[in-house]
């Protein structure tokens, strides 16, 4: 009899890892399976219709319109330019400025998550000699390096410029872009804008009928929630509203010390000093925490202050005057409703006045 040489080690004690071998092989298969397939929808949408899933259309539908009424503002006088992310289109009233300093004054106040110098860039054209231009500027917006860099960190802006913009491509390296299609490429959202391809019907007209349907909802973000002077007016609520938790956040990074690192900010300053318009940085307009009492935060607010008197520019504003509290802010730390836009505007009012009697008399 010849000898068992595996009696110790039986076809049954093998079986759970053969098992566990199999399930696993076929989790991978079928993950691949859904990632190509989806992969593959993605790109069948895209060049069906021009645009990539969860892009944010209203962007694109704000800028057609806003950037119209700063070209149609007159010639023969200055205008003012109210230039941020969206902490200034819910922040700030560019009706009220108008109606205290008889400038025309265009709120351009967009979505953060486009980037500081996407958003500087897009408004480049829109100035003319003796403007004045208010930068409220989110915090986020003063430790970036760039267009590339924004691109790279948050799909916002890359599917927008993918989908809206494909010209101001090239600004944006091919690493970003690889980067881009590589981490972010699969959406989890969008699922609408799925089953609206499969009915054949994702084109223009769906979305702005979409657009359109959102604003009859009472919902923000649609394009068409903004007056005459580009202020966003879906922040209406009563006083008396129940605080928002989400607004109870400090906005500011407890350390600003790398400001501007790729030099976009004093660009802009340079182009628009160089056409003859005067800048106005403001902070933006957040939620008042008791995080801002920190020796670090006041610190990182003196750094804002100092890189813009380095630039030559004279920084005027109140941190305490840009901070709200909670039952003043709408929906993010960056919002504030409509009482709270009246007051911080009231509070830039006088120094936004000595500005223009200064350009006024220059002219």
């Amino acid at each position: 009899m010849r000898p068992n040489f595996f009696t110790n080690s039986s076809p049954k004690s093998k079986y759970p890892d053969r098992q566990y071998q199999k399930y696993l092989l076929t989790a991978l298969i079928l993950l691949s399976t859904c990632l190509f397939s989806k992969t593959l929808l993605d790109l069948n949408i895209f060049l069906s219709t021009g645009r990539m899933v969860s892009t944010q259309d209203w962007v694109d539908l704000m800028f057609a319109k806003k950037e119209k009424m700063a070209l149609a503002a007159p010639l023969d006088r200055p205008k003012i330019l109210i230039i941020s992310g969206s902490n200034s289109l819910f922040g700030l009233s560019a009706k009220t400025i108008s109606q205290e300093t008889r400038l025309t004054t265009i709120n351009l106040g967009s979505h953060a998550g486009l980037g500081g110098a996407y958003i500087l860039s897009r408004a480049e054209k829109l100035i003319r000699k003796g403007d004045i231009i208010i930068l409220p500027l989110e915090y986020e917006f003063y430790s970036s390096s760039g267009i590339s860099d924004d691109f790279k960190k948050g799909d916002i802006l890359a599917r927008f410029m993918i989908s809206y913009d494909r010209n101001s491509l090239e600004k944006i390296s091919a690493t970003s872009i690889v980067n881009f299609f590589f981490s972010n490429v699969f959406s989890g959202n969008g699922k609408k804008e799925y089953m609206s391809y499969f009915r054949r019907n994702l084109n223009k007209k769906d979305i702005l009928d979409r657009l359109q349907q959102q604003q009859l909802d009472g919902g923000c973000y649609s394009g068409y929630t903004f007056n005459q002077y580009g202020d966003e007016t879906c922040n209406m609520e009563s006083e008396d509203a129940q605080v928002n938790q989400a607004v109870i956040k400090t906005a500011m990074p407890r350390s600003i010390s790398n400001i501007d690192p790729g030099g976009y900010i004093r660009q802009f300053v340079k182009l628009a000093t160089n056409k003859g318009a005067k800048i106005v940085p403001l902070y933006p307009v957040s939620t008042y925490t008791d995080s801002y009492q920190d020796l670090a935060f006041k610190k990182s607010a003196q750094e804002i202050k100092k890189y813009w008197t380095d630039l030559g520019i004279d920084f005027q504003d109140s941190l305490m005057d840009s901070l709200l509290p909670p039952n003043l802010m709408f929906n993010a730390n960056y919002h504030p409703n409509n009482a709270g836009r009246e007051k911080r505007t009231r509070s830039i009012i006088p120094s936004i006045k000595n500005h223009t009697n200064s350009v006024q008399e220059r002219s």
